[in-house]
């Protein structure tokens, strides 16, 4: 399928009525689920909204998207493989808060990308924090940008590679003092595992449709 075609269903596909959701994102959750452990991804009634960005792009009639290495200095998920994203601020909306960070993160401005669609919201127990995924399209490369701050390297992957099943890999986590192989997505240069793992394998859904 061309790449515009690709792009055109994922505008009608991502309808958070209608998405994979939590049957898609629990395949790649770090600890294996039961009727006990699925409790944690609950969330409780105070929980802390994040958004983030994933912003798909042309590059040479491929579809890539962008993942970034979190800076050491942070206070969640340091070191981690994640997209661009992260706290709302005040009473800005989720969309807002991901083209915020994007831009502060790596650069990528507003106006260089397209909203098209999101991807269900998720709860990680460890921060506290409901992720709200949104999805943006690009039709030229963004430059990006580093904020050293908040970001240490960043990474250009395509999205056919999420299709791949050779990639998949485990990363050894320890969790309330048990140790687990967490899954994980082993890409070229990076390994994504944890809450941008259950987001990606939603993706990884609706990408197989295409």
């Amino acid at each position: 399928m061309k790449l515009d075609k690709k792009i055109n269903y994922l505008k009608e596909r991502l309808d958070v009525e209608s998405l994979p959701g939590w049957e898609a994102q629990k395949k790649m959750a770090a600890i294996p689920i039961d009727t006990y452990t699925e409790n944690f991804f609950l969330n409780p009634k105070d929980y802390k909204k994040a958004g983030v960005a994933i912003i798909l792009f042309n590059f040479e009639q491929t579809i890539k998207f962008y993942l970034t290495k979190r800076s050491d200095s942070l206070e969640h998920h340091k070191g981690q493989i994640s997209f661009p994203g992260g706290s709302v601020d005040g009473k800005e909306s989720i969309l807002m808060t991901a083209a915020r960070e994007a831009e502060e993160e790596i650069g990528v401005k507003r106006h260089q990308i397209e909203y098209i669609g999101s991807l269900s919201p998720l709860y990680i127990p460890v921060s506290g924090y409901k992720i709200f995924p949104s999805v943006w399209f690009a039709g030229v490369r963004p430059k990006v940008k580093l904020n050293p701050k908040e970001v240490s390297d960043i990474f250009e992957i395509e999205v056919d590679e999420v299709l791949n099943e050779e990639i998949f890999s485990h990363k050894k986590i320890s969790f309330n003092s048990k140790v687990f192989n967490a899954p994980a997505f082993q890409f070229k240069d990076c390994l994504v595992w944890g809450a941008t793992a259950m987001i990606l394998s939603e993706l990884k859904e609706i990408l197989r449709e295409i």
